[in-house]
Parts: structure tokens; C-alpha cells; sequence
């Protein structure tokens, strides 16, 4: 048999680790001392999205480590080279902000998969989930507007 060439298909295998964490409770808990006390600062995956969102993105060479914050992984991403478009496409990453009706008080971050739907952490699970890329229609108190969508380079 001749030797083959093989190229890696990054996008490709990011979609697919996307897709399979789906209900996996590996990004459900960091610890941290607070206070001198031991911590779920994710509070059982309820704030846990910039660690499932960081730690796939951290998986692929992507941004340089975990993080537990929105903002921290964002950053991240960010000097990682991401960047801002406007073009949603399978493996772009979406920050969301806050729901209309609702008392949610964090942005979120998550993956569109493609056909209006996205993955990311559900709270209510505490783990990835499958959802529409806005959680709900406009004015409903799932809705979460859109309110960035990064892509990089190395996932053109």
C-alpha cells in the first residue's frame, strides 16, 4: 500500500466532539477555594458554559486553556486570534446575552452545529445540550439574543 497523505479535518472533529458531548457531565464542576472553602464555582454545571466552551476549544490548540468565566474565555478566544462575523456557519461560536423575560443576569457561549441549532451547556441539565440558536422566538422568556459570533482562522 502507497504512503497517503493525511490531512486533519479540525472542523470536521470539532463538530463531532460537539455533537458527542451532548449530556456528557465532564464541564459540570470547577473547584476553587473561596473564602478557605472548598467550591463548586460552576454551582453543578448551572454557570458552566465557558468551561465546556473553553475546554473544546483548549482540546484543538485553540485558545491556550480552561477557563470558568464567559468573559475570560472570550478574551481568550480573542488574543487567540478568533474573530468577530457575521456569518453564522457550523464551528462559530455564539455569545449570547441575556434572556428579555427573564432573571438571568450571565451572558452564555455555545456552538452552532448548523440548521438553526446550536450546543452548549443547559443549565436545567448541567450539561451540553441541543437547542435553537436563540433558545426560543423573540419575546418569549427563553429567547437570548445573539449578540457576537467569533470564528478562527484555522476553521475556515
Amino acid at each position: 500500500m502507497a504512503n497517503k497523505t493525511i490531512k486533519p479535518l479540525t472542523l470536521d472533529t470539532l463538530l463531532s466532539v460537539v455533537e458527542n458531548s451532548v449530556g456528557v457531565s465532564m464541564f459540570q464542576t470547577i473547584w476553587a477555594e473561596v473564602g478557605g472553602e472548598k467550591t463548586d464555582i460552576t454551582e453543578k454545571g448551572n454557570l458552566s458554559c465557558g468551561f465546556y466552551v473553553s475546554g473544546i476549544l483548549a482540546i484543538f490548540g485553540l485558545i491556550d486553556r480552561l477557563h470558568s468565566t464567559v468573559s475570560g474565555t472570550v478574551k481568550c478566544m480573542e488574543a487567540a486570534g478568533w474573530q468577530k462575523t457575521d456569518e453564522l456557519k457550523p464551528g462559530t461560536v455564539i455569545l449570547w446575552g441575556v434572556p428579555e423575560n427573564s432573571d438571568f443576569t450571565h451572558k452564555h457561549l455555545g456552538f452552532y452545529i448548523g440548521g438553526d441549532e446550536a450546543v452548549s451547556n443547559v443549565w436545567q441539565k448541567g450539561a451540553p445540550g441541543r437547542h435553537h440558536i436563540t433558545f426560543g422566538v423573540e419575546g418569549s422568556d427563553t429567547y437570548r439574543p445573539i449578540i457576537a459570533m467569533y470564528t478562527h482562522p484555522d476553521l475556515l
